[in-house]
């Protein structure tokens, strides 16, 4: 929403820190909608509750924010409308422009660029043998994940482009999570092939940024809407007792993890049949699973949510995501379909709230009510499209998510994340090794595919809390 003119004109003329002081001060005065809308003015804005608590941690453990894919590109690629496409990319959206600083106030602020910085290294490694080639691509492609990116110099991307054959590149994307989630990796690749195909001049800046996000975000969650909902949201885990903390805090583990076909098929089918989609019917099973682990009869899982509750977001480079806490009543020994009727309401009601950030919602220094985190991914699949050029993905370091969704990893048992493709459900599970053993995360997903068989074959049994 610009300003009039004239006051965008008694604006300019004041000193740098009195007029971004009196933006804030008129912004303030404005109502607050219920969704994004574009900010008034280009001056600096409190960050997200994500970004905050990523750049607070990142300040004493570099690389903990930084994401990284790489993708295999054969035929003639034109390296210079790549090089030209990236930096359109980056002028495009503003997240990819972003830097943190701390003014004297002590409240961190998100800054844009004016002028984007292409950060990319290329190597030509069409001298090596096959072996050699493909063995310093893998190196290029870890060292990638662990590069320190830093929200505060604005260094927040990084790229490199390996020659290793005539017509054989590998392109190498590092993002600092605090401004590129899962959707943007689409929304990126998109981009790039546009610009390659059409030139950068063709990139129209996203009707909402991530810089309209983040002081939307502030100024609601401090607003009587915010709060209000906060209030009501609290409320509902109030009874729910915080996750306990490992004694020995956390350090990451990764394991591939994959759900039986046979019985998960079958349990997807009772699930459709009463109107839960795979995630609801998931979902529901490894609320029994925990209920019985843990003794209770009832349970809080978090899912990652995309977060883009508006429209004009879906387009738009940045860090949206959040973490939707759904609590699960297994009370009075439901049976397996009324529990699935229970779920779908317990996630459409959670799903109503991920305007809240987890951050604000449990963050007062107590844990969350939930240990695990469980999504089934569902990012659009965006291939980037260069002409005469075959795209393929690379495999990487796996990303780090319980840092990334968790309030306090040390908090945190397991976040599983599956992907369906092609009738097979399977993916990653990240887990915290002072909490967990390999076995233990294993246990969660057989234990999965055994609720689900029984529910198959006794649709109405009566649950237990305890097997």
């Amino acid at each position: 929403m610009a300003e009039p003119a004239g006051l965008e004109g008694a604006l300019t003329a004041l000193p740098e820190a009195k007029r971004e002081l009196a933006r804030l001060l008129l912004a303030a005065r404005r109502p607050v909608p219920g969704h994004p809308v574009p900010r008034s003015g280009a001056g600096p804005v409190p960050p997200t509750a994500l970004q905050t608590r990523l750049w607070r941690r990142e300040r004493t453990r570099p690389g903990v924010a930084t994401g990284s894919h790489a993708l295999r590109l054969t035929g003639p690629l034109d390296p210079r409308r790549l090089t030209d496409a990236l930096t359109g990319v980056l002028r495009r959206h503003e997240a990819l422009r972003t830097r943190l600083t701390l003014p004297a106030t002590g409240r961190p602020l998100l800054h844009v660029d004016a002028e984007p910085v292409l950060r990319l290294t290329r190597a030509d490694l069409t001298a090596h043998s096959p072996a050699a080639a493909a063995e310093r691509v893998a190196a290029e492609v870890t060292d990638s994940a662990a590069t320190a990116l830093d929200l505060e110099s604005g260094r927040t991307s990084a790229f490199r482009l390996l020659r290793t054959a005539p017509d054989e590149h590998v392109l190498i994307l590092a993002s600092h999570l605090a401004v590129f989630d899962g959707w943007s990796s689409g929304v990126f690749l998109a981009d790039l092939a546009t610009g390659y195909r059409e030139g950068p001049g063709g990139l129209e800046p996203p009707a909402l940024q991530l810089p309209d996000h983040a002081d939307w975000q502030h100024r609601w969650l401090t607003g009587p809407d915010g709060s209000a909902e906060l209030a009501r949201r609290r409320a509902v885990f109030a009874a729910d007792p915080p996750a306990p903390r490992a004694p020995g805090g956390f350090a990451r583990g990764h394991l591939a993890v994959r759900l039986a076909r046979g019985p998960v098929a079958a349990g997807l089918e009772l699930g459709a049949a009463e109107g839960a989609t795979p995630f609801m019917t998931l979902l529901a099973a490894l609320a029994v699973v925990l209920a019985r682990r843990e003794g209770r009869t009832s349970v809080v899982i978090g899912t990652p949510a995309a977060g883009r509750f508006a429209a004009a977001l879906e387009g738009a480079v940045g860090q949206y995501t959040t973490v939707v806490p759904i609590r699960l009543d297994l009370a009075g020994g439901p049976s397996f379909r009324e529990l699935l009727h229970r779920t779908r309401t317990a996630v459409a009601e959670a799903l109503a709230h991920q305007r809240l950030p987890v951050d604000v919602l449990f963050g007062d220094g107590t844990p969350p009510p939930y240990s695990v985190l469980f999504a089934l991914h569902n990012y659009p699949a965006v291939p980037l499209d260069l002409p005469g050029v075959e795209v393929g993905q690379l495999p990487g370091p796996p990303a780090r998510h319980l840092e990334l969704y968790s309030p306090d990893p040390a908090a945190a048992l397991a976040c599983v994340g599956l992907v369906e493709r092609d009738g097979e459900i399977g993916g990653t599970a990240e887990y915290n090794r002072h909490a967990a053993t390999p076995e233990d995360v294993r246990g969660l997903l057989t234990g999965i595919e055994e609720v689900l068989d029984t529910a198959v074959t006794a649709p109405a049994s009566p649950l237990t809390a305890r097997p």
